[in-house]
């Protein structure tokens, strides 16, 4: 769903009062024509001129591009005639003072000089002044159907007059007041939630960058973390996880330690820039050092991450001016550290605890894999060592085999027979497939084909002879095997036989006498004999 920014609109004062002003002399317009035409007949001439020219007035202000201010002072001067002039045609009888009145509500409403106490300051002294003409017989009213004046309709007139438009002035500036106070707490209320709105839009954007950062970074590391998991050789490993964090977070070094076996020196093994590869190699003691981040990262096996601007915990490395910030984390294999890497950073803070999580996870991985590779380097020496022991066992046993064994065994149409003799002749035809144990050869198979078949050996035959080559093999170390386990089995039991002769005897002339018997036996020796006594053998030559 896509969000819609919220406008607000300030309420205009000045607007709503052209607005207003538009729409009074259109109703003006519109009324003077109804007024002009309903009293015409009965006008006078001079009113109906005075009528005439103020209503060309009217729509000359309200037709033509007029400023506002003019407007204004012109339509408060046409009311204020038209109600002048109905005074003194009619006195307090006709409609003048509704026009005054109107006069002070609009200059109320349109201007904000104080004009409308004016005003009506204006029109109470102007019917004052009026009542005490007509009273003293200096002034009369125009119009000859208009009642006789006496002091008290005067008294009571302007008495009306004024308190009306004290009224109506007092109650229009209170509620402008009140409107104005209203409008202002409105419109600081709107600034305040438009303010609010654009930090919240602020804050989602910055969330939003940040959620942005950290997928990257997420990507990254999962991209980083599968080239790193498919490595199995040490050194390539290592340069790979450097240069790759490296790379893809945007970090100008990152370097990796390994610590040795003995854990008394932390070894820089890879280095992802041109000044990192020139250190390779460089060490430095894992004792603990407050001094030197890298042996508190050993020491703890903690995350360290520091900056420039807090100079209390930054330590400036004079191999990398540029850095700014720096951060160390520790490579650890089942709670134990092995190594770490040394990030640095050539911006302020650069280092975030989310993206210390993330480099975290992938420098435990990094941990694990160099462990895994470190075994599988150890196992594969362990397989090689004990390849090579078993094939030099496999040699030592089986010529120690042959050399009481000359098994050589020769198939003929007349049928199988023993060779004792090897046929040092070779023939070129022949195919000679050798019977290896272990990488050992403990024999061989020649074969020759007959006369009248081609002498030529296929790559299939050669295939079936050297299947069938590791097969004897097998079956040979089986037989062997057999024969070996056979023959301890027999001493196995001699020894037991011997043993419980032995204890059954409580003669120790037939003990020895049985001994030197069974000796003789076992082994089909010519004489076999069993000296008791306490001298060397040189030593009891020279008794006797």
């Amino acid at each position: 769903m896509r969000n819609k920014s919220i406008q607000f609109s300030a309420f205009d004062l000045k607007t709503w009062r052209e607005r207003f002003i538009r729409i009074v002399l259109r109703v003006a317009s519109i009324l003077g024509v109804i007024m002009i035409s309903a009293s015409f007949s009965t006008a006078t001439n001079t009113d109906r001129v005075l009528f005439i020219v103020m209503y060309i007035i009217l729509l000359a202000i309200t037709l033509l591009p007029t400023g506002y201010t003019l407007r204004a002072y012109l339509l408060l001067i046409i009311t204020t005639i038209v109600g002048v002039n109905a005074v003194l045609a009619w006195g307090p009888w006709a409609d003048g003072s509704l026009f005054l009145l109107s006069t002070v509500v609009m200059a109320t409403l349109l201007l904000d000089n104080k004009i409308d106490f004016v005003l009506l300051a204006g029109s109470i002294l102007f019917l004052i002044t009026l009542g005490l003409l007509s009273l003293n017989g200096v002034f009369d009213v125009r119009s000859p159907q208009a009642p006789p004046l006496d002091l008290a309709s005067w008294g009571v007139y302007i008495a009306d007059f004024s308190i009306l438009g004290i009224i109506i002035i007092s109650a229009t500036n209170m509620l402008k007041s009140a409107f104005t106070k209203v409008v202002t707490q409105m419109q600081t209320a709107f600034e305040a939630l438009d303010m609010e709105r654009k930090n919240l839009e602020h804050k989602v954007q910055e969330r939003t960058t940040e959620l942005e950062t950290r997928m990257s970074q997420l990507r990254a590391s999962a991209l980083t973390a599968g080239v790193i998991a498919e490595t199995q050789e040490i050194t390539e490993l290592l340069n790979k996880a450097a240069s790759l964090i490296s790379e893809r977070f945007e970090y100008y070094h990152v370097g990796i330690f390994i610590l040795d076996a003995q854990r008394r020196n932390v070894y820089l093994q890879s280095a992802s820039s041109e000044i990192g590869k020139s250190l390779i190699g460089r060490s430095f003691h894992a004792e603990p050092d407050r001094k030197n981040p890298l042996a508190v990262v050993v020491e703890t096996n903690k995350t360290l991450i520091t900056s420039d601007l807090d100079r209390t915990n930054f330590t400036q490395d004079p191999n990398f001016p540029l850095t700014r910030s720096r951060m160390i984390l520790p490579l650890s294999v089942r709670g134990t550290v092995i190594g770490l890497i040394d990030i640095h950073s050539d911006q302020p803070r650069a280092f975030s605890s989310e993206e210390a999580e993330i480099i975290q996870t992938l420098a435990d991985l990094t941990a694990i894999s160099f462990d895994n590779a470190r075994l599988l380097d150890e196992t594969r020496n362990l397989l090689t060592q004990l390849e090579s022991n078993t094939a030099l066992q496999t040699q030592r046993t089986w010529s120690k085999f042959t050399s009481r064994h000359k098994s050589a065994y020769l198939y003929t149409p007349a049928g199988v027979r023993p060779i004792f003799a090897r046929d040092k002749q070779t023939n070129a035809d022949d195919l000679y497939v050798p019977v290896s144990l272990h990488g050992q050869e403990i024999g061989r198979i020649k074969l020759k084909k007959r006369k009248g078949i081609s002498n030529e050996w296929s790559e299939r035959e050669r295939d079936l002879v050297e299947k069938i080559s590791y097969q004897v093999a097998l079956a040979l170390e089986n037989s062997r095997l057999v024969d070996e386990a056979q023959k301890n089995a027999l001493r196995n039991q001699m020894v037991a036989n011997f043993s419980t002769f032995v204890r059954e005897t409580l003669n120790i002339e037939e003990v020895v006498r049985s001994a030197a018997t069974e000796l003789r036996k076992v082994f089909d020796l010519k004489e076999a004999e069993i000296l008791i006594s306490t001298l060397s053998p040189q030593q009891s030559e020279q008794d006797s």
